[in-house]
C-alpha cells in the first residue's frame, strides 16, 4: 500500500496520524524537507527512528515543506536504500526527492529489486511517464523547496486543522487494512521474498554494508 503525506509550510500531519501510517506500512519511513538554505532527508528502514526525528524536529519541520513516506515493501528488502523519498535529478537541471505509492507494473524487472526506484529511474532518463496514475501515485519536492504531486492527491486535515496532502487514506481504517493485505498478500510475499538477493546484490555493487546499510569509503 504505502503512503505518501506532503504538508507545505505552517501544516504537518499529526502525531496520531504519523502513528497510523507507520502502523500499516512498517517498512520504512523517510521526510525531505527544505529550510530556506536547502533541501534534506532523513530515511531509515527502522519507522521509529524518521518517527523520533520528526518529533524531536516538530517546530522547524512544521515551518518548512515537506514530503514523507510510510513503506509497505511489495519489492525489495526493507533497507534504507530502498526507504523513500529518492533522490531524482531531470535534464533541465531540476532535482530533489520523490516518493511513490503503489506498484510499478511496469517497473517490477530492472536495474533494482524495487519497482519504485526502477519506475523513478525510468522516468527521470525520459523513458516512462508517471502522472497517468497506472504506475501508482507519486510526489516530489525540489531543490528550491516545491512540492508536486505528479498524480492526483488527497486533501485532509492535519495538526491544528491545517491541509496536508494525502496519497491515500487507507491507513485510517484498519478493515480497509485487512482487506488490502487478504487482497495482496501474495504479491506482497512473492515480491519481497524475490526482491531480497537481488536487492542485497545491488547493495555489494554500490559499495553499501549490508549490516549497517552505511557506504564504505
Amino acid at each position: 500500500m504505502c503512503v505518501i503525506v506532503t504538508a507545505e509550510k505552517g501544516s504537518m500531519p499529526t502525531i496520531d496520524q504519523l502513528t497510523r501510517m507507520s502502523e500499516a506500512n512498517p517498512d520504512g519511513a523517510g521526510i525531505a524537507w527544505h529550510d530556506g538554505n536547502g533541501l534534506h532527508r532523513v530515511r531509515d528502514a527502522d519507522n521509529g527512528k524518521t518517527l523520533a526525528f520528526i518529533t524531536e524536529h516538530w517546530n522547524e519541520l512544521k515551518a518548512t515543506p515537506c514530503l514523507i513516506h510510510f513503506r509497505l515493501a511489495t519489492h525489495g528488502a526493507v533497507s534504507t536504500e530502498n526507504t523513500h523519498p529518492f533522490r531524482y535529478t531531470l535534464g533541465n537541471g531540476e532535482h530533489g526527492y520523490i516518493a511513490h505509492n503503489g506498484i510499478a507494473q511496469k517497473h517490477t524487472n530492472g536495474r533494482y529489486a524495487s519497482d519504485s526506484r526502477n519506475a523513478i529511474l525510468a522516468w527521470q532518463t525520459g523513458q516512462a511517464e508517471l502522472t497517468d496514475g497506472t504506475q501508482g501515485k507519486f510526489a516530489k519536492i525540489d531543490q528550491n523547496g516545491r512540492i508536486q504531486w505528479l498524480t492526483p492527491s488527497q486533501t485532509i486535515e492535519g495538526s491544528e486543522g491545517e491541509p496536508i496532502q494525502v496519497s491515500n487514506t487507507r491507513w485510517k481504517e484498519q478493515d480497509i487494512w485487512d482487506e488490502w493485505r487478504t487482497e495482496y498478500e501474495d504479491a506482497y510475499i512473492e515480491g519481497w521474498n524475490d526482491g531480497y538477493e537481488a536487492a542485497i546484490n545491488d547493495m555489494l555493487n554500490d559499495g553499501i554494508d549490508t549490516t549497517t546499510g552505511i557506504r564504505r569509503r
